[in-house]
């Protein structure tokens, strides 16, 4: 049952880097600097960046004693996906104005999809002891 929240979690976690990514590529490309969304660059980021890690980390948290590996491929998934965006902002020359509190948002975005790329990798890890325990658990009876 908690494979299937954890999983949940993510897929939804997904869905909102998705649209976040999609309102802020449509906002980049629009003239007047707006996305589809009505939410500014803010509100943006932390509703719906924010809480898509958020939901993340809560989503390894419940299935980290339980052997899922769709639960560290999404954590994969997410954590590139979030990197991808910001190199995709650098790309556009999003760097190109030397504000330094773009360059430090870029950089902490980007080590936040670290951060879920790392989980999903401890996650894995995780699974592998958790195979490996119950493989060797018949053997040693």
């Amino acid at each position: 049952m908690s494979k299937a929240i954890a999983t949940g979690l993510l897929i939804a976690s997904l869905i909102l880097l998705i649209v976040y990514g999609t309102d802020t590529a449509a906002a980049i490309s629009s003239p007047d600097g707006k996305g589809f969304l009505p939410l500014d660059e803010a509100v943006r980021g932390g509703a719906l960046g924010g809480g898509a890690v958020v939901m993340s980390i809560i989503g390894f948290v419940i299935a980290r004693k339980e052997h899922a590996l769709i639960v560290s491929a999404l954590l994969f998934v997410n954590g590139g996906l979030i990197i991808a965006g910001m190199l995709a902002l650098i790309a556009q020359g999003a760097l190109a104005s030397e504000d330094s509190g773009t360059i430090r948002t870029i950089s902490s975005t980007m080590a936040t999809g670290a951060i879920l790329i790392g989980l999903g990798a401890w996650k894995v890890a995780i699974d592998r002891k958790t195979v490996d325990a119950k493989g060797k658990e018949p053997a040693q009876k």
